[in-house]
């Protein structure tokens, strides 16, 4: 039974990587590859689409015209660290405070408060999507780079999340060092965010992940191409440039991947802190 469980898990191993490996493969394919092996899903092409797990005449020219004269490509990079480093961090700011009081401070209207969040988590883009344009044009941010943080700063799923890992902490702990005289904002500081830790930083992980791969807000919020974070880079795909998409792909990758693997360890921590009594 145990192999079974292991192909299985292997077979869809190899589903998730397959287009990752793709990708990887056809950036290294010069046009002439490119358009023998999927020119016809490009329209270029009547041939069918052929895929090959080793470039015939490997070149690094994809590469070389992405980060050597794509200047676009560097702008919306800049874009999206701008519109994500402060997004993760103000999350995190607010979402820490809020799942304390959520957690463990008990008052009127608290679970009308949390059912409140959860319903705002569960509802898409879209539904929002308005009202979040009318208030922040009413701010006069629309078409800034503020018009993505801020809304991203005060959303719902971090603090659903840290709320669930606070709880794990034992009341008792807090209790000790409230007869130490400790405040609740001391107790926060000095006990819940060093408990809570791997779970704090599996939520900023994930943020990051989330944030970086956006694609909807900055459609929507801004105007001006000047300011369209990365995730925006890919949204006319043609046989011209097709080499650059795949080779963009790659680069962005890396940065996702390096930020997982050092936040690993937390994220299976704080995972781990969710399922207790998630």
């Amino acid at each position: 039974m145990k192999k079974l469980v292991h192909l299985g898990l292997l077979f869809l191993a190899l589903i998730i990587f397959a287009p990752i490996c793709i990708t990887v493969i056809h950036s290294f394919m010069g046009m002439r590859e490119l358009e023998l092996n999927i020119g016809g899903i490009l329209g270029s092409s009547t041939k069918p689409v052929a895929i090959s797990f080793l470039p015939s005449y490997p070149t690094f020219k994809n590469y070389k015209d992405l980060l050597l004269y794509s200047e676009a490509f560097y702008r919306m990079f800049w874009n999206s660290l701008i519109q994500s480093v402060p997004t993760v961090f103000g999350q995190v700011v607010v979402a820490a405070p809020a799942a304390y009081v959520m957690a463990k401070c008990q008052f009127n209207g608290k679970r009308i408060l949390f059912w409140i969040y959860l319903v705002a988590m569960l509802m898409p883009f879209q539904v929002l999507m308005v009202s979040e344009y009318l208030i922040l044009m009413d701010l006069s941010i629309i078409n800034t780079h503020l018009s993505i943080i801020l809304p991203g700063i005060f959303g719902t799923y971090p603090v659903f999340i840290l709320t669930k890992v606070f709880m794990n902490i034992p009341d008792e702990v807090l209790e000790a060092a409230r007869l130490d005289g400790a405040n609740s904002f001391t107790l926060l500081r000095k006990v819940v965010l060093p408990i809570g830790k791997g779970g704090i930083i599996a939520v900023a992980v994930l943020d990051f992940l989330e944030c970086i791969n956006s694609i909807e807000a900055p459609l929507v919020f801004l105007k001006d191409r000047a300011l369209h974070p990365l995730s925006l880079f890919f949204p006319e795909i043609s046989l011209y440039n097709v080499g650059a998409v795949f080779a963009a792909s790659v680069v962005i990758m890396i940065p996702a991947v390096l930020v997982f693997l050092i936040g690993d360890e937390y994220l299976e921590a704080g995972f781990k802190a969710f399922k207790v009594k998630g």
